[in-house]
């Protein structure tokens, strides 16, 4: 496998801009003297109506200005590739009917979420130790619909959205140019999988949802690159990220056992045939990469910063380089 610079470049540009991004935004909003507040760190299990209102008003703006770092990037780093529209983002069906990409996303959620929601069911009857703010979301009561305005502002509806818009719709489909699918699927998912850090905790039940996890996005991936479209991969994220009770837990594992059952064959087809010409170099360097990155963002210290705006300015620099070659190389046979 050869490491040429348009590789090394699309690899920089996506860990870059998964850092600058955010670091770009708090810029800004500090020019403009705009605050955010994270509602997480003061979530309690005893939370009012009106505390999850506001909670749910916070986690909004926050997630939004979050991902609005992202793009403020991406978008003119789009432009620049000559990727503009819809399309290039993977936000429309790519020729594929309703049906067709409905049933692609219950068929990936069943596939590769059973592992997930199976030791979420474990976790539910034997607690294991999280984080503060998902203990405290487990606690308080479910019986108001403040409380489920405020998990799907922050789990069910606006993240599956805006995760796999970054995720899949920019990651995957930037390092895939260069890379191909298969590597590219890997290196996102483990980009993904260790960016939530609410799982970093040394216990069997962490171990288990990062391991859960990876599947998933390995899953959300291969869905992505056979339809090229966003619409199956955030079904399925969503209907993973919908908080249950056990007894619903053990419903939606008892569908997803008949959905394995049902979609097994197509699903392995399509596993093969997208990662058929994938190299098994290209796919350990992007995966261990992806986890690499995101566990050292985790630490979140000025360092890894300036490490971040460092690989996004060298990434544009041999891609620039990368479009001057082309055109001298175009332009001397014209000229013989």
């Amino acid at each position: 496998m050869v490491m040429n610079g348009r590789r090394i470049a699309a690899l920089l540009e996506v860990c870059g801009v998964s850092l600058t991004g955010p670091l770009l935004m708090w810029g800004l909003r500090r020019l403009v003297g705009v605050s955010v507040t994270n509602p997480l760190t003061s979530l309690s299990a005893h939370a009012s109506n009106a505390e999850l209102i506001t909670a749910s008003r916070q986690m909004f703006v926050l997630l939004i200005f979050q991902y609005a770092g992202y793009f403020l990037l991406i978008i003119p780093i789009n432009w620049w590739h000559r990727r503009r529209g819809a399309a290039a983002y993977g936000l429309t069906r790519a020729g594929h009917s309703w049906k067709m990409l409905i049933l692609a996303g219950l068929g990936v959620a069943a596939l590769s979420a059973w592992p997930a929601l199976g030791l979420n069911l474990v976790n539910s009857l034997h607690p294991s130790e999280t984080v503060p703010w998902r203990q405290a979301l487990f606690n308080m009561s479910w019986r108001r619909w403040e409380f489920w305005l405020f998990s799907g502002v922050m789990s069910w509806a606006l993240v599956p959205v805006l995760e796999e818009l970054f995720f899949r719709g920019y990651c995957l489909r930037r390092l895939s140019e260069d890379w191909g699918d298969g590597p590219a699927i890997l290196g996102a998912a483990c980009l993904f999988t260790f960016a939530h850090t609410q799982y970093l905790i040394p216990n069997a039940y962490s171990v288990g949802m990062v391991v859960s996890l990876l599947t998933l996005a390995v899953g959300f991936g291969v869905v992505f690159a056979w339809t090229r479209s966003l619409i199956p991969s955030i079904i399925a994220h969503a209907i993973i990220n919908v908080l249950m009770t056990p007894v619903w837990q053990a419903a939606l594992l008892v569908a997803f056992m008949i959905g394995v059952f049902v979609s097994w064959p197509r699903g392995v087809t399509t596993f093969r045939h997208v990662f058929s010409n994938a190299s098994a170099a290209a796919c350990v360097i992007l995966a261990f990469a992806g986890a690499a990155w995101a566990i050292m963002a985790a630490r979140d210290e000025p360092a890894v910063y300036v490490v971040a705006v460092g690989a996004v300015i060298i990434a544009i620099g041999l891609e620039a380089m990368d479009r001057r070659r082309t055109r001298i190389a175009t332009k001397v046979p014209m000229s013989a």
